[in-house]
């Protein structure tokens, strides 16, 4: 019998190719995006799990008292030891720091920027399966000026040659000995260093200092040990070495770094941001597949009658429709993974992943799809199956069966759910588009468009800065020049503030950083109350500028004069009008500007304002300038935005790159599932458009017949626009966010009655072309 109904079922497609082509496809398209979707979400939380030791791996977390929301992962040199040598669930705890943007040379011609580099120590690759290819695992890193490259630094830095012995320069041009290779350390990582330094020289600084947060510290426990029991033990361990920190601290597991870090952490919901996505995706091709199917299913009533008088049960028809329905589905789910193989390379260049489908590896998955795809399609089947083989063979074969007018019908109803998702996802994605462009044009409160940017490390040099900003200064085109310790969006500085007024035993957490005179002209700041820094007062050494939001978070009213202490009390000279010195999806935090006295020694920003029509010449003048005073110093200057650390924006990117791909299929899809339907509704109505024409009707006063109900369908699709959209901006994470307009709405209606018109323009004008004679002869 099985085989049968799968010989009527591979006929039926073959009578009615385009169709079945049609409904097919609809399904394809969503199994492909749930496809794709699913193995991204399982790719993001495979995060480590390489590692042997993935669920023994701790990082040491901290947050303020009180204030559970203020999670930090950066502590103090001493707590790895201190864990180590109190806490017998602790088989070993080590510290790592990452190295920013180094500059790494092999010679004088060959200077590249490193962005992930960490200084470590050997037991790294105890803890972390980091597979060390060359070198010795127990001693690779002991040495302070020792360093582990992975395959590809090896290669670039030293093509051709072994590297074991071979010396690199750093950006002090301070020797490094290659003691180490290791395999590329895979993607899914939070901790993907393509080299590692020793730390050695950092235990030896700050080995006994408790005050500087600044290092990450990463715990191994022991087999069968609860993270929560250590935690308990250490949580006072900051306090008892710095009654002023006010922190405690806890152990955060490794599987939880990638997607919640802290609290505060967007990317756990990105990923759920991407599941609905992908159901959603899924739903709206289920839905078109059910509709097509159970509209073709209305047109085979003659072949029920003739099957009925011929003696067959409701039963067998029955079956024979889900058999049907079930058996397109699973063709449909071939051709899906087909697609899902043809757009993968593109899909990974939307999501910035490496992601491979392999279905074949993962069984669980494969099983799980092929049970959607049967579920899918005997649902498809149940109302033909159910409905349709109901049909009496008297009225079938009279052509009498009845459609009601005037009322929703079951598939009216599934017809408009589709438009319903279609409105959601291309709503979403409109949205996720608009916030995205508001993220990266939004008003930082400084100018970053003329802006150039250099870090230098510390340096043991007898150039004064102000030197050097003359030299630099002389050239037309460079409009103003600043040195600070860090930079808007480049990188910020955590600190405690206590304010006049305010409790002192408490503080609130804030951001400080130390710039000259004339930072503040430099990056096109505003000065909204009282004063800049200035030579003219030597008192300045002891003053500061905040910002507008530490005004309010002291709830100052007239700030000028009061003192704030963030490592030493000043005096506020100057309230400096909100800017974002971190990502713009972040809340803009109290700040407190101090003044920069000019030292080269330390590691600094240094900041050129130029003008555009002279950005090459400024270029070779900065570079001419710095390479004659720091000959001992590997440097790079380059426009403000390269190097800025925007995670949170570009994560938020790779969603709406994301929705915008999938909303393009949604949107094939619908317009797939919607053509078939055009195609039946016409079919349907081929006597009536006969009769019509008969009676003078125009192709014009025919058109409507058939667009109408669906054009009714979509506007009120649309009325859940506005909603959706306020919805989106209440659970989006995020402090500042895009607001839906009318205009948006527009946007969406017409997109929407465009996927109408170019997916039923052409059946609607064939069939209300009929000839009157052929169309009163059907059948």
């Amino acid at each position: 019998m099985l085989k049968h109904f799968i010989l009527i079922a591979w006929r039926n497609i073959k009578r009615r190719k385009g169709l079945s082509f049609i409904q097919i496809m609809c399904l394809s398209v969503g199994l492909a995006a749930f496809i794709l979707i699913t193995r991204y979400v399982q790719y993001e939380k495979d995060w480590d799990k390489f590692n042997v030791n993935y669920d023994r791996i701790y990082r040491v977390q901290n947050y303020k008292i009180n204030d559970r929301m203020s999670d930090g992962n950066q502590v103090p040199v001493p707590v790895s030891k201190y864990l180590r040598d109190h806490i017998p669930e602790v088989e070993n705890a080590i510290i790592l720091r990452e190295v920013w943007n180094e500059y790494l040379s092999a010679d004088a011609e060959h200077i590249y920027n490193e962005q992930k580099g960490w200084l470590a120590p050997s037991d790294v690759f105890n803890i972390f399966s980091f597979k060390l290819i060359r070198g010795e695992k127990s001693s690779v890193l002991d040495k302070p000026n020792s360093i582990v490259l992975n395959e590809t630094l090896a290669q670039k830095y030293f093509p051709g040659q072994d590297p074991l012995g071979k010396i690199l320069l750093d950006e002090r041009k301070r020797e490094l000995i290659v003691t180490g290779v290791m395999k590329d350390i895979p993607e899914q990582t939070e901790f993907r260093a393509t080299y590692f330094r020793s730390n050695k020289n950092l235990l030896r600084d700050m080995g006994e200092n408790w005050y500087n947060h600044s290092q990450r510290a990463i715990v191994l426990l022991k087999p069968n040990t609860s993270h929560l029991t250590v935690s308990e033990k250490i949580k006072n361990v900051l306090l008892e070495h710095n009654p002023n920190a006010k922190e405690y601290i806890y152990l955060r597991p490794l599987s939880e770094l990638h997607l919640n870090s802290a609290p505060r952490d967007d990317r756990g919901s990105v990923i759920i941001f991407y599941s609905i996505l992908g159901i959603l995706t899924l739903l709206l091709a289920s839905v078109s597949f059910m509709n097509i199917t159970t509209s073709f299913s209305t047109l085979r009533s003659v072949e029920i009658g003739v099957r009925k008088v011929s003696g067959s049960n409701t039963n067998y028809i029955r079956w024979q429709f889900l058999s049907e329905a079930i058996f397109l589905a699973l063709l449909s789910f071939l051709f899906a993974i087909f697609i899902a193989h043809l757009i993968l390379p593109f899909f990974n260049i939307v999501v910035n992943r490496s992601i491979e489908i392999q279905l074949l590896k993962n069984p669980m998955f494969l099983l799980f799809l092929i049970a959607i795809t049967v579920i899918t399609g005997a649902i498809a089947g149940l109302y033909p199956a159910l409905i349709v083989s109901s049909f009496k063979p008297v009225k079938v074969l009279k052509r009498s069966i009845p459609f009601k007018k005037g009322k929703i019908t079951g598939l009216n109803a599934m017809v408009y759910f589709q438009f319903i998702l279609s409105v959601v996802l291309i709503t979403s994605s409109l949205w996720m588009f608009r916030q995205v462009n508001f993220l990266r044009n939004r008003d930082l409160g400084f100018k970053k468009q003329h802006l150039l940017h250099c870090r230098i490390p510390d340096m043991n040099t007898d150039v004064k800065y102000s030197y050097l900003r003359e030299r630099i200064l002389a050239k037309p085109g460079i409009e103003e020049m600043s040195i600070s310790y860090n930079s808007p969006l480049h990188s910020t500085w955590g600190t405690g503030i206590l304010y006049e007024g305010g409790p002192q035993n408490d503080y609130v957490s804030g951001r400080w950083n130390r710039a000259c005179e004339s930072f503040i002209n430099t990056m096109d700041m505003e000065i909204v109350e009282g004063r800049n820094f200035s030579k003219e007062f030597s008192t300045d050494n002891n003053s500061c500028l905040i910002n507008e939001t530490a005004v309010k978070a002291f709830g100052w009213q007239n700030p000028i004069g009061k003192w704030v202490d963030s490592g030493g009390k000043h005096v506020v000279v100057g309230v400096i009008k909100d800017f974002n010195s971190d990502d713009v999806h972040n809340p803009v935090l109290p700040y407190v500007l101090k003044l920069h006295q000019g030292n080269l020694d330390t590691n600094n920003d240094l900041n050129f304002k130029i003008n555009p029509a002279t950005t090459n010449e400024s270029l070779e003048h900065i570079n001419s300038v710095m390479a004659e005073l720091f000959p001992n110093v590997l440097f790079d200057v380059n426009g403000y935005d390269v190097g800025t650390y925007r995670v949170a924006l570009n994560i938020w990117t790779n969603v709406k790159d994301t929705f915008a791909f999938f909303t393009v299929m949604a949107v094939l899809i619908a317009a797939l599932g919607l053509f078939g339907l055009v195609v039946f509704a016409s079919q349907r109505k081929v006597k009536e458009i006969g009769v019509r024409k008969v009676h003078g009707a125009r192709t014009e006063q025919i058109l409507p017949l058939i667009t109408k109900q669906f054009i009714v369908l979509v506007l009120a699709a649309n009325l859940i626009v506005l909603p959706l959209a306020r919805f989106l901006e209440k659970v989006i994470p995020g402090q500042f966010k895009y607001h839906f307009t009318v205009y948006d709405l527009a946007i969406v209606l017409g997109i929407t009655i465009v996927v109408i018109i170019v997916s039923s323009g052409y059946q609607a004008i064939k069939a209300s072309m009929l000839n009157p004679v052929e169309a009163l002869r059907y059948e």
